[in-house]
């Protein structure tokens, strides 16, 4: 069962790299896939469910490669690698930047990449906000992916803004809004800036591993 499922993300990807998301039509994902239209809709409800997961999957990924490849000491750098990474992709892949794009115009799957990362900032900020109940984390998240889809709309439609002051702005911003010290977030934008091409050569990797054929 997992080698169809595979069969029909696979087809997905290619389609929405060739295509774009809107273009891509259930019956094109069957016709690649060479799997049943049954199968599909076993798995998935729609096209959009299929997206979800191909989103998901991207944004999971990034939080795979920082705990494999790095040794973090404190959650606040952990929060900022993971949030630089993912921005730093926006800047350096169009095809990533049109993803999230199209994923953070989808109320469905915006709402699921919330609970996500409120629950990852949930987990990672605990020290920092003893009295938080996932509610708190989750109005905190919504706030600041707020702010991460303005950021992704401006890369969207205008390829001339300047990132790096973007992803420090927004670090320092969204690390406020759990509670970090003002002293500990400079730090960490500090550190940030020390290891721009450890993550630009994780952006290559998220990239390769999730659109490889």
């Amino acid at each position: 069962m997992d080698e169809v499922r595979n069969k029909i993300l696979w087809a997905a990807k290619e389609l929405f790299k060739e295509k774009g998301y809107k273009k891509t039509t259930i019956r094109q994902i069957v016709d690649k896939s060479g799997v049943l239209i049954g199968s599909i809709y076993y798995f998935f409800k729609n096209k959009e469910e299929i997206f979800e997961t191909i989103v998901l999957e991207l944004f999971d990924k990034s939080d795979s490669i920082v705990n494999e490849s790095f040794d973090i000491e404190t959650p606040a750098l952990k929060y900022a690698v993971m949030c630089a990474i993912e921005l730093k992709a926006v800047e350096m892949h169009e095809l990533i930047c049109e993803f999230y794009y199209e994923a953070y115009s989808s109320d469905l799957i915006l709402n699921k990449v919330v609970r996500r990362a409120a629950k990852r900032s949930e987990k990672l900020f605990k020290e920092y906000n003893k009295k938080y109940t996932f509610e708190d984390y989750y109005i905190r998240t919504l706030m600041v992916k707020g702010s991460v889809r303005s950021v992704i709309v401006s890369r969207y439609l205008d390829k001339n803004i300047d990132f790096d002051k973007i992803i420090n702005t927004f670090l320092r911003i969204s690390l406020q809004a759990f509670n970090v010290d003002k002293n500990e977030i400079e730090r960490v934008i500090s550190c940030i800036d020390k290891m721009q091409n450890n993550i630009l050569e994780m952006v290559d990797r998220i990239g390769n591993e999730t659109f490889s054929v």
